[in-house]
């Protein structure tokens, strides 16, 4: 969370700052670059609330957000794009994004603490596709600003989780939870670059992302609702080398 704040801050210094003279423009280059960084979940739940039967026994289970499971992990990103204009710049991004599910409880089975497991197939696996258009808020010094709206797809994994309630020796495992699903993404990235030369920069980003949830496989009847998981609010950041010619 800190290094996040942190990132952030120099991101709106970023945007404030003036050009520095002796700069490469724009319009009528291409960039290259690769970024990495993470991201933070915002809000979303990942497991409704909801009461039901399993093996025959009454189950009651807590709404859980995703960041409630899924801690922040690594970020991959690269991205090509090409200067329309003095202050404008057309940007194509694919994505890789992968976060390891945490264990923990979210109810009763019979009276029984109930917790679900998210390893090994739990794990929630991202590959995506973006385009935005970047309006340069300074565009004609070393330190270019910029601000962007961005579209895209993401493909997203099938996720598997295990029921278990070690006081009544039970476990249930790989039970579908969510389907392999291809999903709408928007957001807006906010950062700067800063050109070490006449072709090499640098740069960090702060994005705020939304996806619709992926597809439910609704396995298990007897609990209605427990999989329906809400749209999935993000907030990736990341730094960024590239060049352009």
């Amino acid at each position: 969370m800190r290094a996040r704040s942190w990132l952030t801050a120099t991101v709106v210094a970023g945007l404030l700052a003036p050009g520095v003279a002796r700069a490469e423009g724009l319009e009528g280059r291409f960039a290259v670059a690769f970024q990495v960084g993470t991201q933070s979940e915002i809000s979303g739940d990942l497991i409704k609330g909801t009461q039901g039967e399993l093996v025959d026994r009454p189950i009651s289970i807590d709404s859980k957000r995703y960041k409630d499971v899924y801690a922040p992990d690594v970020r991959l990103q690269g991205l090509v794009g090409y200067g329309v204009g003095t202050k404008e710049e057309i940007v194509v991004r694919g994505t890789y994004y992968k976060a390891n599910g945490t264990a923990l409880e979210v109810g009763t089975l019979n009276g029984h603490p109930l917790a679900v497991y998210f390893d090994p197939y739990g794990a929630y696996k991202e590959a995506g596709i973006e385009a935005s258009f970047r309006y340069y808020l300074a565009s004609t010094g070393r330190l270019k600003s910029y601000i962007a709206p961005v579209a895209g797809a993401r493909f997203i994994s099938q996720i598997l989780v295990t029921f278990s309630v070690q006081d009544a020796g039970i476990s249930i495992q790989n039970v579908p939870f969510s389907q392999k699903s291809t999903v709408p993404v928007f957001g807006l990235d906010l950062g700067f670059t800063f050109d070490l030369g006449k072709h090499v920069f640098v740069g960090l980003e702060s994005a705020i992302r939304y996806n619709s949830p992926p597809k439910q496989f609704n396995s298990l009847q007897s609990i209605p609702q427990f999989d329906d998981s809400d749209g999935r609010w993000s907030a990736p950041v990341v730094a960024s080398v590239g060049a352009r010619f």
